[in-house]
């Protein structure tokens, strides 16, 4: 601002200011005119700048952001995106999965107001942020209101110097992206963070785990905070190849044998009279139910701990283990730790076990870790059909092959054009064969029936007799051809 005022006293300027030239800063980029008004008017100027408390600097533009040398999306496709985002249409998960795959990038015009939609986001965000690439990248790094969309895998500054919820961000974030990165930098911090902080960290350690994050896991279970040391019990029991896993091993061989005898073989349980030092480090605690029944809750925290290949040894395949005999007093106890133990594991082999023998009764937890091929085969097969529209039926669907076979298709059509049937008998508009009570159904079979169904659901909804389910069918037939219409675009 002096050399403003310098510049005036020297007679160079040009004209009288106006209150828009001071407002804009016009008058700061030009001194020529007359040599009283522009000094009368750099006056203003920097007494304006002073009252506001701001000193005048210059400037330094940030370096331009990376190039992108991917396609930018079609026109059409850049405008449906905005209206998919705006409704969080079903369908946004397979248009980024195609989007992914012919590597597409968004229009310049559209980064912003993408980047603001991903802030709020959480489904999608990743998605959105792979769309709008460097540019993204660029935009975030200039507005600190979304310095939580940075995605760069070296950037640590938030985590070395941040505000705790800025590291609990980041943190969180990494966990996401790059874990080996967030757990590197946690592991070199942790025995100087806070209590309260260290529990806020291991809480989001379940994101992304994996084998190497055992070692800080076992150290936590020394730590002085009680949800610290339970969070560690919590997240080792997902980890069969750990240390951990190998004591837990231990105690149930020495707890559990097997007894072979002529006629028949059977699962033995040998509890002990009390708990040492180390089983209580582990997590196995003494002091719930008041010691009634104290010895069960003791075989179920071992059970659930164990890794299932301990039984496998044992008995023999995971069907086996789950037809042997065992004593009444213990029987509930082993299956419902076994249970847990194949959700916590994610063992597929226990998990097709399981549902085979439990059928509709299977915990609904443990269906989505059947491979999907099984299931396939399961539903296909007729076994799936008194319950495949119920609510513990739909995680029968979780993560089949996208879209679905058309097969699978006509028999979700099938079962439908029942449900409408027995709809169109009890004469009301809402009830449990309602079609409202199959929203969940009807809208997966938009995002995952393939676009050859459309003409079956066309013609189910002419055949039913309920004008619900007709609109119903309609729709969703309409909504899967709109979907092909919408992938079509990104050709």
């Amino acid at each position: 601002m002096s050399e403003l005022l310098s510049a005036a006293l020297l007679g160079t300027a040009r004209s009288a200011p106006t209150f828009q030239d001071l407002a804009t800063g016009e008058l700061a980029q030009s001194v020529i005119g007359d040599p009283a008004e522009t000094l009368l008017g750099a006056a203003a100027l920097e007494n304006a700048y002073r009252d506001g408390g701001v000193a005048a600097s210059a400037h330094v533009l940030p370096a331009p952001a990376e190039d992108d040398p991917r396609l930018q999306l079609p026109p059409a496709s850049a405008s449906h995106l905005m209206k998919l985002l705006a409704a969080k249409s079903w369908t946004l998960t397979e248009w980024f999965a195609v989007v992914a795959e012919r590597n597409y990038r968004a229009p310049d015009h559209l980064v912003a107001d993408l980047m603001a939609v991903a802030r709020s986001n959480d489904t999608h965000r990743e998605s959105i942020l792979r769309l709008v690439g460097p540019r993204g990248q660029w935009l975030a790094a200039q507005n600190p209101d979304w310095s939580t969309l940075v995605r760069r895998p070296d950037r640590t500054d938030a985590w070395t110097h941040g505000a705790h919820q800025e590291r609990l961000q980041w943190l969180t974030t990494m966990r996401a992206v790059d874990p080996a990165i967030a757990m590197a930098e946690l592991s070199r911090t942790w025995d100087s963070e806070r209590g309260e902080h260290r529990a806020a960290f291991i809480a989001v350690l379940g994101t992304g785990l994996g084998d190497a994050d055992s070692a800080l896991l076992e150290h936590a279970l020394d730590d002085r905070r009680k949800e610290v040391r339970q969070q560690a019990v919590q997240l080792l029991r997902q980890l069969p190849n750990s240390a951990y896993a190998e004591r837990m091993a231990a105690r149930a061989r020495a707890w559990v044998r097997v007894e072979k005898k002529p006629l028949r073989t059977r699962l033995v349980v040998n509890m002990p009279g009390s708990l040492d030092d180390s089983a209580r480090r582990d997590g196995i605690e003494d002091v719930h139910f008041k010691n009634k029944g104290i010895r069960s809750w003791w075989l179920r925290m071992v059970v659930t701990a164990a890794p299932l290949s301990v039984w496998e040894g044992m008995i023999g395949s995971a069907s086996t283990a789950l037809e042997i005999r065992i004593e009444d007093q213990w029987r509930e106890v082993m299956m419902e730790a076994w249970t847990t133990a194949t959700v916590l594991q994610r063992n597929p082999r226990w998990a097709s076990a399981l549902l085979h023998r439990e059928g509709r009764k299977t915990e609904r937890r443990v269906v989505p870790i059947v491979p999907a091929r099984e299931r396939l085969a399961y539903i296909l097969s007729g076994r799936a059909d008194s319950y495949l529209l119920g609510v513990d039926g739909a995680a029968l669907f979780d993560g089949l092959p996208h879209p679905w076979p058309l097969d699978l298709a006509e028999r979700v059509i099938a079962r439908l054009e029942d449900v409408a049937g027995r709809h169109a008998e009890t004469g009301k508009d809402l009830g449990q064969f309602s079609r409202h009570s199959h929203y969940s159904t009807l809208r997966s079979a938009e995002t995952h029936f393939p676009f050859a169904a459309a003409p079956l659901l066309r013609a189910a909804a002419e055949r039913t007799r309920d004008p619900g389910w007709h609109q119903a069918f309609a729709a969703v037939a309409t909504n899967i051809d709109h979907r092909r219409t919408v992938l079509k675009e990104l050709e």
